[in-house]
């Protein structure tokens, strides 16, 4: 569901939640809890909309995997396994 202003075409975030292997709510989840930086906006009429360039999603996809699997960042990932019962 691309859109073009200008002659330009960008891509949406369907777009990108498609290429990405997500949906757009776990899309907008990792920018608003900034795994992802926000993206680009362009005005369309009245509205800014957010787009997302193949350079934006090349790195997005890399933070992604990496977050996904408790590489990179540190900020998810298995915890470590108690080596003793809590104390009461």
């Amino acid at each position: 569901m691309a859109i073009t202003v200008k002659g330009q075409i960008y891509k949406t975030i369907v777009d990108a939640a498609h290429e990405l292997g997500v949906s757009q709510k776990a899309v907008r989840s990792y920018i608003e809890r900034r795994i992802l930086p926000p993206p680009p906006t362009v005005r369309q009429g009245l509205r800014e909309v957010q787009v997302f360039p193949i350079e934006y999603l090349a790195a997005a996809a890399k933070t992604i995997a990496n977050w996904q699997t408790g590489s990179g960042n540190g900020r998810r990932g298995k915890r470590p396994a108690r080596s003793h019962p809590p104390s009461q």
